[in-house]
C-alpha cells in the first residue's frame, strides 16, 4: 500500500491539482454528485455485479484530506448576524439568540456550531478540534495565498486520538450488511461528525422562555408535569403558549445533529466531485458501540427513571449514555459540570459574562461598532436564566440524563472518501457513471508528486 503521511512540502497555491479543484464549477459539482462506493482494492460480493479489484488501495494524501476536512468544518471568517436584535422600542426581538460570531463552512442555528469532525484512516483516528477557534478577519479566504490556511489549520487543529484505523465492527447489528464490504477498508478515509446537543439546546431554551416568546414548556413525557409553574404564576411565562418538552427535544435533535452533520458532509461530498474522488454519505454504524472506541465516556442514568424510560424490569441497568470526550469535546451537563444549573450558567456566561461574545473584550465581531452589542442588545434577564436552570435541573433529576430523548453527544451519519475503482464502473455501467476528473485523478494528483 502506498504511504502518504509525509507532509507535503510545497505551498498549496503551487499544487495545480488543488487549484483546479478549488476552481471547479459549483453547478457541475452539484449535478455530478453521486454515491460512488467502490474503492481501490475492494471486492463487490453477490451476483448482480461481482468484481474484485486487482489494484492496491491508495490512501488520500495530506492535501486531499486537508481540503476535504476544511471544506466540511473550516473557519471561513465572521458570520454576519444580520438580524434585528431589538424591535423599534428597544425591546428584545430574539436577536440575542446568536451565541457565536464565528463563520464556519457549515451552517448552524444561532451560530452555535456544536458539531466536530472526527476521521479515521490507515494511520489513526483523529479529531478536528475547531470548537473554540476564532477567525482573524472578516473573510479568511480572499486571495490565493490564503489557501495555505487550509493546510495550516489542518495541521494545527488535528488531534490524534489513537494509532491505526478505528476497528469498527463490520457485523450486524452494529454495521448494516450492505456497508460491510467497503466501509473503513484500507486506503479509505472515514469522516464521522459528532454533535453536542446540549450547547444549542440550552441557548435556544433561553430564547423560547424569554420575551416575546414566553413559551410554557411542560413535560408531556411525565404526566404533563409543570416544572415552570411558578414562572407562569408570576406572569413571566404564558400558559396559553404551552410547548411539550418532547417536541422541543425532537426539534433540537433535528436542528443540531440532523442539519449540522448533513451540511458538513454535503460540503465534503461536493468537494469529492471537484477533486475527482469517490465516496458517499450513509447512516453511521451504531454510535453507542463505536463512540467508546473513539474515547467517549459512557455514563449510566442515575435517577429513578420515573418517566418513559422506566425499565419494565427495575433491576435492569438500562443503556449507558454517550457523554463527552474528556478534555477535548465536552457537553454542557454532568459530569463536566457539577449540576445542570452550573451548565446553564456557563452557556449564559459565554454570551453575557466576562469575555462573552456581546462584550467588547469578547473576541472578533462583524460590526464596525463593537461596543453597540454590549450597550444595545437586550440581555437574557435573570428570571429567564433561573427558569432555564430550573427546567434543566428538573430534566436531570427526573431522568438522570440531559437531554431526555437523545444522548448529549450524537453521531448519526458518516461520509467515506476514497480513490475510485473505475474499472468496475467501466465494466457494468453506462457511460457517464463518473466524470473526467475522476478518470484522470491518479495521474493529476499523484504521479508528479
Amino acid at each position: 500500500m502506498t504511504s502518504r503521511r509525509t507532509p507535503v512540502a510545497e505551498p498549496v497555491v503551487s499544487i495545480e491539482a488543488a487549484q483546479n479543484a478549488w476552481s471547479y464549477p459549483l453547478f457541475d459539482a452539484i449535478f455530478q454528485r453521486r454515491a460512488r462506493r467502490f474503492p481501490l482494492g475492494a471486492e463487490m460480493p453477490g451476483g448482480v455485479a461481482p468484481f474484485k479489484s486487482t489494484k492496491e488501495p491508495v490512501p488520500l494524501d495530506e492535501i486531499e484530506e486537508a481540503m476535504l476536512v476544511m471544506a466540511g468544518t473550516g473557519i471561513s471568517g465572521l458570520n454576519l448576524s444580520d438580524l434585528p436584535f431589538n424591535d423599534q422600542t428597544g425591546s428584545n426581538w430574539c436577536g440575542n439568540t446568536m451565541i457565536q460570531f464565528v463563520g464556519r463552512t457549515y451552517a448552524s442555528a444561532c451560530g452555535s456550531h456544536g458539531t466536530e469532525l472526527f476521521f479515521t484512516n490507515d494511520e489513526g483516528t483523529y479529531l478536528m478540534q475547531m470548537r473554540d477557534k476564532l477567525p482573524a478577519q472578516m473573510q479568511e479566504f480572499e486571495s490565493l495565498d490564503d489557501r495555505e490556511k487550509i493546510v495550516q489549520a489542518f495541521r494545527a487543529n488535528t488531534v490524534k486520538l489513537s494509532a491505526g484505523r478505528l476497528p469498527i465492527p463490520m457485523a450486524e447489528p452494529i454495521t448494516l450488511p450492505f456497508n460491510q464490504w467497503n466501509v473503513n477498508k484500507p486506503g479509505t478515509t472515514l469522516f464521522m461528525p459528532v454533535s453536542d446537543i446540549t450547547w444549542e439546546y440550552i441557548n435556544a431554551l433561553m430564547l423560547m422562555l424569554d420575551e416575546p416568546n414566553r413559551a410554557y414548556v411542560y413535560d408531556d413525557m411525565n404526566g404533563n408535569a409543570e416544572p415552570l409553574k411558578k414562572f407562569a404564576g408570576a406572569g413571566q411565562l404564558d400558559r396559553s403558549r404551552a410547548y411539550p418538552l418532547s417536541g422541543y427535544e425532537m426539534g433540537m435533535y433535528s436542528a443540531i445533529s440532523g442539519v449540522e452533520q448533513a451540511i458538513m458532509l454535503q460540503n465534503i461530498y461536493l468537494a469529492l466531485q471537484a477533486m475527482g474522488l469517490g465516496g458517499w454519505i450513509f447512516s453511521s454504524s451504531v454510535g453507542a458501540a463505536v463512540m467508546p472506541m473513539m474515547g467517549f465516556r459512557m455514563q449510566m442514568a442515575s435517577a429513578s427513571q420515573s418517566g418513559p424510560f422506566k425499565p419494565l424490569d427495575t433491576s435492569s441497568p438500562g443503556r449507558p449514555v454517550v457523554v463527552g470526550l474528556d478534555g477535548l469535546f465536552e457537553p454542557y451537563c454532568p459530569p463536566y459540570y457539577a449540576n445542570m444549573a452550573a451548565a446553564v450558567q456557563a452557556v449564559w456566561d459565554a454570551k453575557w459574562g466576562a469575555g462573552g461574545i456581546y462584550k467588547e473584550e469578547g473576541g472578533p465581531a462583524p460590526y464596525r461598532d463593537r461596543k453597540s452589542l454590549d450597550r444595545v442588545v437586550a440581555k437574557t434577564p435573570e428570571w429567564c436564566l433561573e427558569a432555564t436552570k430550573e427546567l434543566c435541573t428538573y430534566i436531570w433529576d427526573t431522568y438522570g440524563r440531559f437531554p431526555v430523548l437523545s444522548d448529549p453527544m450524537v453521531m448519526s451519519i458518516w461520509l467515506q472518501a476514497h480513490h475510485l475503482e473505475t474499472e468496475f464502473y467501466d465494466k457494468y455501467y453506462q457511460p457517464g457513471a463518473y466524470q473526467e476528473n475522476i478518470r484522470s485523478h491518479m495521474g493529476v494528483w499523484h504521479s508528479a508528486r
